[in-house]
């Protein structure tokens, strides 16, 4: 449990520096954008020539079945995170239903694998930390491209070291099984978005500025608890989601 704690707060730490330092004195929605564009070169190339390949590889293996059903059980891993988000967010009618998907998924869908409160029709929220310090009036900061994770922004990048931390299964397990556990959750979530990211790609005049476009829209969209999709993306490709 220790090594979990200390690599959290180095990668808080890590992640403080690279989005808060470089942005002390930016204005406007991307003033990094030179670094930002550069960062989501690596990031591309990475997706090409490892994730790709390989999610590519684990669609044609894996029935469509199987595929459904791991999903469902990372969804149900996450789950926790979003009723932590929820409480912090003083939603008690989201917190009830959350907690339900939990107990219905954990149970009758045996660990998930079977999403059961959807087939009963219960609610289904999305909340994380960058939206909880949104719904408390943080603004979001400039736009910023994360190495391995991709877009964000200074305020939002919050959310992964302390949505991490909010896993339950990362402290009873060692963190070289934690790791294995979120690439295989990052392959079967690329799989699903093959053909609607190689669209994406060959349809955007610019990706990079489709990418920040489609990211800040949905992520305001969250933040202000707006129902249904945004409007300026009714005609997109595909809408990005935080898996």
């Amino acid at each position: 449990m220790n090594l979990q704690i200390s690599r959290l707060h180095r990668i808080a730490l890590l992640l403080a520096l690279l989005a808060f330092l470089p942005s002390c004195a930016a204005k406007g929605p991307d003033p990094m954008e030179r670094f930002n564009r550069s960062i989501f070169s690596f990031n591309e190339g990475l997706d090409k020539y490892v994730l790709e390949p390989v999610a590519t590889g684990y669609d044609w293996v894996l029935p469509e079945l199987v595929q459904t059903g791991i999903r469902n059980v990372y969804a149900n891993l996450t789950m926790p995170v979003t009723l932590l988000n929820d409480l912090l967010q003083l939603k008690p009618r989201q917190s009830v239903e959350d907690l339900g998907r939990i107990v219905v998924n954990t149970t009758a869908g045996i660990g998930g694998v079977f999403d059961v409160a959807s087939m009963i029709e219960m609610p289904k929220n999305n909340e994380d930390f960058g939206q909880t310090l949104g719904r408390y009036g943080v603004p979001p900061g400039p736009y910023l491209m994360v190495p391995l994770l991709g877009p964000s922004t200074v305020r939002d990048v919050w959310r992964y070291p302390v949505d991490s931390a909010a896993r339950p299964l990362n402290y009873f397990i060692p963190l070289w099984a934690s790791l294995t556990v979120r690439m295989v959750e990052n392959f079967s979530i690329r799989a699903y978005y093959l053909e609607e990211l190689s669209e994406a790609r060959e349809s955007a005049f610019d990706y990079y500025v489709f990418m920040r476009s489609a990211y800040l829209q949905i992520r305001e969209h969250n933040v202000q608890d707006r129902v249904g999709q945004p409007p300026e993306l009714q005609d997109d490709l595909y809408e990005f989601e935080d898996e």
